[in-house]
């Protein structure tokens, strides 16, 4: 999807976008967390790929990709609930077995807060590589 706004900042091949908020914003679970403390309350802060070279001041038009969005929001949400899922079933299933001794309840919580822990852990991971491919990152496609 295209988006308007303007160049605020440039820092190498990247460029810090002030954009309106839509009403795509409007549908969004993280609406009140996406917000920057440079930015007016209808306005966010977007850091976007620069192929072209554009300058502060330049309005701008971005590409946010729908499978970029799409994917983020399956890692976001869905992967840390399988990875607590699958720690519980482990741990209910393999270790109450492993650990006889041992509250099988308690053995099974702690086995689902450790796999969500690694979830998180693998998403960070993730997140810093993606960073340096941009690969998620939104895409200056011209000036206005």
């Amino acid at each position: 999807m295209e988006e308007h706004g303007l160049v605020i900042e440039k820092k190498g091949r990247i460029a810090v976008i002030r954009a309106e908020r839509t009403t795509s914003c409007d549908n969004c679970a993280s609406k009140k967390s996406c917000h920057s403390p440079r930015a007016a309350d209808n306005e966010v802060l977007i850091e976007a790929e620069d192929p072209i070279g554009v300058k502060a001041g330049d309005h701008v038009t971005f590409s946010v990709s729908a499978g970029s969005v799409l994917k983020a929001g399956v890692l976001l949400y869905l992967l840390p609930i399988a990875f607590f899922i699958g720690g519980v079933v482990l741990g209910q299933t393999v270790l109450a077995g492993i650990l006889p001794g041992y509250n099988a309840d308690l053995v099974t919580g702690v086995t689902g807060v450790v796999f969500l822990a690694l979830a998180f852990l693998g998403l960070k991971v993730y997140g810093s590589l993606s960073e340096r491919k941009g690969s998620l990152r939104p895409r200056v496609l011209r000036v206005e």
